[in-house]
Formats: C-alpha cells, structure tokens, sequence
C-alpha cells in the first residue's frame, strides 16, 4: 500500500508515507506530537481549544494563540510529508479533529478489526486463528508506549492490553485441539515478557508444556508465577491455576493397580519430610482447613486460626522489601518449630502467615503466641520488626 498514509499507535508512535516518516523519537517531548498522538487518539470527535490548552499547556500567558501556531506549523510539516497532509487536522479557532480519510491506516484500528473477525464464529477454525495472529503482531509494547505515563493515555492503553491478553487467551483456546502447542508457547511467552502477571498466559504455557511432556517446564512455569505474584502482590495464583498444577503437572496416566506406588506417591520422600507444623501453599491450606472444620464440628472438638503479621512500630507493612523477607522466614522457622505436628500453616500474604491450631482455644493463645516469639526474639537483626498476633476460635 504505497500511497497509505500508515499510523502507529502501538509502541512508538510514528506517521509514515512512502519513503518519509515522522517519528515519536525525533520529535521526543515536543507539543506537536503529543497534540498529534491526542487528536488521533480521539479522532473522530471534535476536541475543543479549551480541551486542547488544558492538554498542552499550564502556564502560557496566551495560550489560545499558542495552540493556533501549533496548529499551523504541524499542518505545515504533515503537508511536507503528504500531499495536502494539512488537510487531516479539520478544524479551526474554537475546536479541531482529525480526519481518518480512506488513505489512513491506523494499527489499532485494524487491530481493533482483525479481533473482531476473529470473534465470529461463523469463520472456520482456521480462519480465525488467523485473524487473530494478525491483531497479535501489530501489537507492540503497548499503546503510545512512550507517552503511557500520560493520564490519558493510561486508560486507553489498559483497553488495549486487555484485549490483546483477551485475543491470545482465545487463540490458544483454538489452537490446542490441533495440537498447536508449540504457537501457544510461542505466542504466551511473549505475551507474558508485555505482563508478567497474567494468570491465563501461564495457564496456557503450563497446559501446552504438560501436552507436550515437558513437565519441568510446566513446573518451573508454575513456580515462577506463584514466586512473582508473592513478591509483587503479596498473592498466592488464583484457584484455578493451583488446581490446574495440582492436577496436570504430575502425570498420571496410566491406570494404577500397585497401592504402594499410590502410598509412595502420596507420602513423598518422608526422609526430607519437615518435621513439627505442617506448611503447604495457600490453596491446600483452604481444603485443609475445611476438612478439619467439618471434623471439629462432628467431634465437638476445639479448633482455631491465627493471622501472624510481621509489621513496622507503626503497625504498618514493611517498607523495606529484604527486611520484610528476612522476618518472615525467620517468623516462618519461629512457627514451625513452636507448634506440633498436626497443626497447619500457610503464607497468606506478603507479609503474613495464617496458622490452623487443632485443640487450641482462647486459653491456649498466649503460650502459643510466646513460644513463637521466643525463637523469633532470637535474632537480634530482627529488633525492627513486630510481630501482631490475630487468634479466633472457630
């Protein structure tokens, strides 16, 4: 399409006809490209010179005056470029708009129009996962990637990043029942170097790994995500990613007769098996938690939760992120080594961890929060960091 006048919104943002083109990275930081970026972005709707001044503009003494001098010298350089490229930006005095003429083609445009043929399904498999790929490649670091600091632009670019994590999610949904696994890896892996933190990427990657046979890869994945989403979010992976790994990243294939394979698979190494307190991850706790409850309730036994915080004098979490580590696994060694065996302990956030204590009532909180705190007190480094007990009888 040599006589297009090609526009991109994704990553950096540029205007390019045949052999010339205006790029974001010559013009870094100039009023006319951000007013370019903003009519472009709202093409199609006439922005008032109010609107645009606001925009612009903070301290000019005439800063209506300002605009319309801006206004002429980027039709001048847009009519340098394209023949009466002036013509793009209507308007004058009291409101402008950019024009999206037959020859204008904008990325996020067709971007927004390859998803959409995507969607129907009337399309056949094939030509949908086509589409698809299509809107995927024009995607690139984000929309006005440069200017994303920009308040207007944040929630422009967060639509656009959903639906593109939105059109990868599905076109791995259509690619696995062709045994595409390794365009999902490819297309998923990078789709998680844009964002790290979304969960149906890494539930992707962990499915194609595991159809693959590539087991360590869906395990290494798993423990990436849940590691980033601690660190970052303070969070464990959402239900549907725990079960998926639970359920997936083990094979079990076959049909197994031998119940002291099942006993020796259920068991684990007991020789490395940590001795006192039982620790699992967040999910495991729930069901834990939820046999034992109902156990308590038909044995009218005592059972209790306790959140342990490791906070500043303020009662605050911990601003400093080596510190806030350090106390926790040391909070995390003070518990397992203060409590007995059938009871149960989880990391419930960043900087918490939810104990379940079978037998245990209000008589019973104080000897267990000292016992705990004794071995934390230990560690003189730890002088800094407090230590917030929350108990409840269930």
């Amino acid at each position: 399409m040599p006589n297009k006048i090609h526009i991109t919104m994704f990553g950096q943002f540029s205007i390019a006809y045949r052999d010339k083109k205006l790029c974001e990275n010559e013009y870094r930081g100039s009023k006319m490209m951000l007013l370019l970026q903003y009519l472009i972005s709202q093409r199609g709707r006439e922005i008032t010179q109010n609107e645009l001044i606001d925009l612009l503009w903070s301290d000019s003494k005439n800063p209506a005056n300002a605009l319309k001098t801006l206004v002429h010298r980027t039709r001048a350089v847009l009519d340098d470029m394209i023949p009466d490229g002036g013509r793009l930006i209507a308007g004058s005095h009291s409101s402008y708009t950019f024009i999206e003429s037959n020859e204008c083609v904008i990325d996020s445009s067709l971007f927004k129009e390859y998803i959409n043929k995507a969607e129907d399904e009337s399309l056949s498999r094939t030509r949908r996962i086509s589409m698809y790929k299509k809107a995927i490649s024009l995607y690139n670091s984000g929309y006005l990637a440069v200017t994303a600091g920009e308040t207007w632009v944040q929630p422009i670019n967060v639509y656009f990043h959903a639906l593109y994590n939105s059109a990868v999610d599905k076109c791995a949904q259509l690619l696995y029942p062709m045994g595409k696994f390794s365009e999902i890896i490819t297309l998923c892996e990078r789709a998680t170097m844009l964002d790290q933190s979304d969960e149906k990427m890494h539930a992707n990657l962990i499915r194609a790994f595991v159809a693959m046979g590539e087991y360590e890869r869906a395990a290494k994945q798993y423990n990436y995500i849940r590691t980033y989403l601690m660190e970052q979010y303070g969070a464990a992976p959402g239900a549907h990613l725990t079960e998926l790994y639970e359920l997936t990243v083990k094979p079990r294939n076959d049909v197994q007769n031998n119940l002291d394979a099942v006993i020796g698979d259920l068991s684990g190494d007991d020789s490395k098996e940590r001795k006192g307190v039982f620790y699992c991850q967040y999910e495991i706790f729930k069901y834990i938690f939820r046999l034992y409850k109902r156990e308590s309730m038909r044995l009218e036994s005592k059972l209790s939760i306790c959140l342990v915080s490791a906070v500043d004098n303020s009662g605050n979490e911990l601003e400093d992120i080596k510190l806030l580590e350090k106390a926790m696994d040391k909070i995390s060694f003070s518990i397992s080594n203060s409590l007995r065996m059938r009871d149960v302990y989880t990391r419930y956030s960043r900087s918490q961890y939810l104990l379940l204590l079978l037998e245990a009532d209000e008589s019973s909180f104080n000897g267990i929060e000292e016992r705990i705190m004794t071995r934390f007190r230990r560690s003189k480094t730890m002088d800094s960091v407090n230590v917030n007990f929350n108990f409840k009888e269930i």
